[in-house]
């Protein structure tokens, strides 16, 4: 008799070659640099090989020899109603208006025609096209809100209601807006597709001067956002990267630091997001394909081939980013058409979010009297909803509606083909309070059909035992929970016999 060991934390899925089509595609409209256009269903990640849904690898280091002492597989939390204001609406914006109050109003953007922007449950403002995104700056010790909209208005809000830009330099009066705002020194900036960055007045978000902006003109480009990083502004294009810096010129204020532009650009304005002093984006290089990057003064590329592939599939029209943090840790959110697949920063490992309805298009947090609390709007659901996760309250439904963690191995083989025989399996995870249903499944033959085995209960004394598991030459297994409650996997191990043939 031999002990086996079920690897439940590992690299996600190699098969780039298995990644699915479309069940129902009927043709390819045509290829370009930003990846397939495809007549039918979205395509989603392939089935096959190591899988990691709704659930993340998190590790535990002993603080003397900094070896890891815990692996455990554990699920990510869900999402409740923080606000119904904007019912039969899809949301496209979520902020925490730090600088407004006491710091934690929930700012949102509803509606994708028009936009009507909430603080709370309560509008203040209905403005024209729909919001790119919500950003704040302080006007000479005024609390300002500021949005751009993709009809090329921009508009602010202070003590009172949305109020739009009406300079006759406003920018967006004579050029494409791309992107949002981005804030630095007192001035608000904002890159058109034209690869300008151009700069307000001084302490002031109404008032513009024609001529006031900086040729993003590294290279012959097509502008997509700007955001602020440090010190810098980043001005983002398709194929290149520039940052900008006060120089205290006149009457555009910015120099570019020239030694720090990089020939890497992003996809689209929805495609970056941030956390903390750390910029991620979806980019592309001049040989084609689409990675995700970080700049945090170094720049990396974190996306996995697996990953790419997926994203190049869904297209770029098709991918947003945004940032989350549960459990100690940060993820990075990639939604790639129905796919969202999430990079554990920490872990430096890939899974995949999913839901019946994706909640978390944009994401928001705050620390409210020492309780982490996350805000999100979906651009899916017309619940016209900002959803919550509060992190004194944790709940492991999305709306009400619970949803599956599910663990899949790559295939077993223990090191030969001949014939194994299970004889069972003990399953170590922190017991939880209340009823906690964990189904054990195998494929047993390369993922064609699964078979289930058991269930255990996760909250029931020990052991967690399964016995008289049958025979296979390579096995794949799967483990999947879906009640409302935590799971935190530590281990996976039995017993078997080798055949001789």
């Amino acid at each position: 008799m031999t002990q086996y060991r079920i690897p439940l934390a590992g690299p996600y899925t190699s098969r780039v070659s298995a990644i699915n089509a479309s069940d129902s595609t009927s043709g390819y409209v045509g290829i370009g640099i930003v990846g397939l256009m495809i007549v039918g269903k979205t395509t989603q990640a392939t089935d096959k090989d190591a899988r990691y849904i709704n659930c993340f690898v998190q590790t535990i280091n002993d603080p003397v020899s900094g070896q890891k002492i815990v692996v455990a597989t554990v699920k990510r939390p869900g999402f409740g109603t923080q606000s119904t204001p904007a019912a039969g609406q899809k949301g496209y914006s979520v902020m925490v208006w730090t600088g407004n109050g006491a710091g934690t109003s929930v700012i949102s953007a509803f509606g994708e025609t028009n936009s009507t922007i909430y603080n709370g449950a309560n509008s203040i403002g209905a403005i024209t096209g729909r919001a790119r995104d919500l950003t704040e700056t302080s006007i000479n010790g005024t609390a300002t809100l500021a949005v751009t909209s993709t009809d090329n208005t921009g508009w602010y809000a202070d003590s009172g209601n949305m109020t739009e830009i009406t300079d006759a330099d406003w920018p967006g009066d004579t050029e494409t807006i791309a992107g949002t705002f981005a804030h630095l020194d007192g001035f608000a900036f904002v890159m058109t597709t034209r690869a300008r960055l151009w700069a307000s007045d001084v302490n002031s978000i109404t008032a513009w001067t024609a001529n006031n902006f900086g040729p993003v003109n590294a290279y012959p480009d097509v502008g997509v956002c700007a955001i602020r990083w440090k010190n810098f502004v980043m001005a983002f294009c398709q194929q290149h990267l520039e940052f900008w810096y006060n120089a205290g010129l006149s009457p555009f204020p910015l120099a570019r630091a020239a030694a720090m532009t990089q020939k890497i650009g992003a996809i689209s304005a929805d495609a970056i997001a941030r956390i903390a002093d750390t910029i991620w984006w979806c980019g592309t290089t001049p040989e084609g394909g689409m990675s995700v990057f970080q700049w945090d003064g170094n720049l990396s590329r974190v996306s996995s081939p697996e990953i790419e592939a997926i994203m190049i599939l869904a297209g770029a029209s098709n991918i947003s980013l945004t940032t989350i943090r549960h459990f100690g840790r940060s993820f990075v959110l990639v939604k790639a058409g129905p796919t969202t697949a999430a990079y554990c920063i920490e872990e430096k490992f890939w899974f995949e979010y999913n839901s019946t309805t994706p909640l978390w298009y944009k994401v928001a947090s705050v620390m409210i009297g020492g309780t982490q609390v996350n805000y999100a709007v979906s651009n899916v659901s017309t619940s016209g909803k900002v959803y919550l996760q509060n992190h004194a309250s944790l709940a492991f439904t999305d709306d009400g509606t619970t949803y599956t963690a599910r663990v899949q191995t790559a295939p077993q083989d223990e090191g030969t083909d001949n014939r194994k025989f299970y004889h069972d399996l003990n399953i170590v995870a922190d017991t939880e309070s209340s009823s906690s249903t964990m189904t054990v499944s195998v494929s047993d033959d390369d993922y064609a059909a699964y078979t289930v085995l058991g269930s255990v209960d996760l909250s029931a004394s020990r052991p967690l035992k399964l016995t008289r598991l049958g025979s296979a030459r390579q096995r794949a297994w799967v483990f999947t929970h879906s009640a409302n409650t935590p799971m935190r996997l530590r281990r996976a191990e039995g017993n078997l016999t080798v055949g001789t043939g």
